[in-house]
């Protein structure tokens, strides 16, 4: 959910253990919003292939949330940097995914991966929104995502460190990628560092 088509946001891989306490914990401070089961279906253009450079900073997906279909672009920043701070979110509902995934492949636009997950989503004070997701093939991941206007980037990053340390998660170890590169990593898509 991006605030003004520009997402803040932070996601932390966790064990099995350190999801279930987490949820323990929003139960009592936050407000439940739903479960959903998502899928997310990846694509780059062929003459710009968006997993290219070390550090993707491009997305484009298809999203299908229950009987709704989402064209989503996602660009991160600051570019080319392993820790992107932020990312400029755009997104169109979109009637028919098939005939637009045909328009896609007529541009010579390919599909990369497809993402399928669990969310269970919190609303915390209507500053965050909290993901708790299983993600098929990767595990368990809490993404925190800022809904208010901190004022800036860099103030924005430092509340969702600090409420996610409020919450007993280690940060040390944030995810940089996102799904799409980690599913195409594990599945031996993109060289291994």
């Amino acid at each position: 959910m991006a605030h003004n088509n520009q997402e803040i946001e932070i996601k932390i891989p966790v064990n099995e253990q350190t999801f279930a306490k987490v949820k323990e914990k929003l139960i009592g401070i936050a407000k439940f919003v739903k479960i959903t089961k998502q899928k997310d279906e990846y694509f780059t253009p062929v003459h710009r292939n968006f997993v290219e450079p070390e550090y993707p900073f491009e997305w484009l997906s298809i999203r299908e949330r229950g009987n709704k279909y989402i064209l989503n672009y996602k660009h991160f920043y600051p570019e080319n940097v392993e820790t992107a701070t932020h990312c400029d979110e755009l997104e169109s509902e979109i009637s028919n995914p098939q005939s637009l995934q045909k328009l896609l492949f007529a541009l010579n636009i390919k599909n990369l991966v497809t993402v399928e997950k669990e969310r269970e989503t919190y609303l915390y004070n209507d500053e965050f929104e909290i993901a708790l997701d299983k993600v098929n093939e990767l595990g368990h991941f809490i993404e925190i995502e800022t809904i208010k206007d901190f004022g800036s980037v860099e103030l924005a990053r430092e509340k969702l460190f600090n409420f996610a340390k409020s919450l007993d998660i280690d940060t040390s170890n944030p995810d940089k990628r996102g799904y799409p590169y980690l599913l195409l990593e594990k599945k031996s898509s993109l060289k291994k560092e």
